[in-house]
């Protein structure tokens, strides 16, 4: 039965989805109605009381709203001199971020003919909080202040209230305007900060990586090349044909490891958000040749139980299978040299088993030193797949690596 998440919850997920940028504009959008709502019914309320005389037109709005209601009716006059002037004022606060001039025109209108504060005080606050310069908001507030004193000029405890409210708002209105000017600036400078930071540490890595490239160049790369001409030189020279056939072994064997090095360093030498190498990488179909390079090199390696079909696994499998067979042999061929191979790669239902065992090797080997890296970087490989790995010694002295690797494709991730 599938869980019904309320509503309140799924609100407060998709609001802690969205970005800085989306926030803030529901923010400002909800404020924007909060203010047009709000005040509507004090403004009609001022609208209604300039009926008395108030302001530069309230008598004569007033004397006009009661002739005209004699012969209309008291709805049409009410509505037309009354809440139609309220309705623009509201109006004009949902668009008091991007359209400022327009609140500031009605609320000074407004303030001047029916003597009607409530709009003046939404919007010296309003544009003093999006202004880029205080001058403008000042220069407006100094306007709505005269108007205040023109208004209320007979009762100066009105004009004393008028003139300090529109003082605080233009106060308040500056100071949250100042503060997310300083906000955005900091955010920009710290975005742009962490935007520089990841540049220099791409940077610091390409640097390394191709230093690294260029030592291997310099080193390993030399190095093989001259095995390869010395290879190539005992093939010309010799006519023993066991040795024409190692020299020729060895130099095949160098060329592949000169194009497998150039791949290598064709890699490390990319930037990390570059393209992937397009060169072939190996799959399953490639175990046997691979087995058969290490049987021309003098060892003993058993394919037990041929391949499976590789058409029906997925290609990362597959390359993780070759590299488990490849590290096997070659941790055989290191730890113990002169002993019998088995590679085995079975599938069964979806799980691929791939083993590589070895005998136990002659007690006069001398084992070479240790890294374990190779192992570490394979068990990642698997792991990264979902499968496991592992490693263990046999009964009869030998040791077993064992991969069981899933052989369908991961489900995708739900959005």
């Amino acid at each position: 039965m599938r869980t019904r998440i309320p509503l309140p919850s799924r609100c407060l997920a998709r609001w802690r989805g969205l970005d800085p940028l989306s926030r803030r504009e529901w923010r400002g959008t909800a404020a924007d109605w909060l203010y047009a709502l709000g005040t509507l019914l004090f403004t009609v309320q001022f609208q209604i009381q300039a009926l008395d005389g108030w302001g530069l037109a309230g008598a004569w709005t007033g004397t006009l709203l009661e002739t005209q209601s004699e012969l209309y009716g008291p709805e049409l006059p009410g509505l037309l001199y009354v809440a139609l002037p309220a309705l623009c004022a509201s109006a004009a606060m949902l668009v008091r971020r991007t359209h400022p001039l327009w609140l500031l025109v009605l609320a000074l209108l407004l303030l001047l003919g029916f003597g009607n504060v409530v709009p003046a005080l939404v919007a010296v606050y309003s544009y003093a909080a999006f202004a880029r310069s205080p001058l403008s908001p000042v220069a407006w507030s100094l306007c709505f202040a005269a108007a205040v004193v023109v208004v209320y000029q007979d009762e100066a405890q009105f004009v004393f209230m008028g003139v300090m409210a529109v003082l605080l708002l233009l106060a308040l209105g500056l100071y949250v305007g100042t503060r997310r000017q300083l906000v955005d600036g900091l955010t920009e400078r710290a975005e742009r900060l962490d935007r520089e930071r990841h540049l220099l540490a791409e940077r610091a890595v390409s640097a390394e990586r191709n230093r690294i490239a260029r030592e291997m160049h310099d080193v390993v790369a030399h190095r093989v090349s001259l095995i390869v001409l010395h290879a190539g030189g005992l093939e010309v020279s010799t006519s023993d044909p066991k040795a024409l056939e190692t020299a020729g072994l060895i130099r095949g064997t160098g060329r592949q490891a000169l194009g497998e090095l150039r791949d290598i360093l064709g890699v490390l030498r990319q930037l990390p958000s570059g393209p992937a190498p397009d060169q072939p990488q190996p799959t399953l179909e490639r175990v046997r040749e691979l087995l058969d390079e290490w049987r021309e090199a003098g060892m003993t390696v058993e394919l037990r139980d041929g391949l499976p079909g590789a058409g029906d696994l997925p290609l990362p499998v597959q390359r993780t299978a070759f590299q488990v067979v490849k590290e096997g042999v070659t941790n055989a061929a290191k730890h113990a040299a002169g002993a019998d191979v088995t590679v085995s790669v079975r599938l069964g239902g979806e799980i691929l088993t791939v083993e590589v065992a070895n005998a136990e090797p002659p007690s006069d080997l001398v084992p070479p030193p240790e890294s374990g890296y190779g192992l570490a970087g394979l068990r990642e490989r698997v792991d990264a797949l979902g499968g496991r790995l592992t490693s263990e010694g046999t009964p009869g002295g030998g040791w077993r690596l064992t991969a069981e690797l899933p052989a369908v494709e991961a489900p995708p991730e739900p959005a």
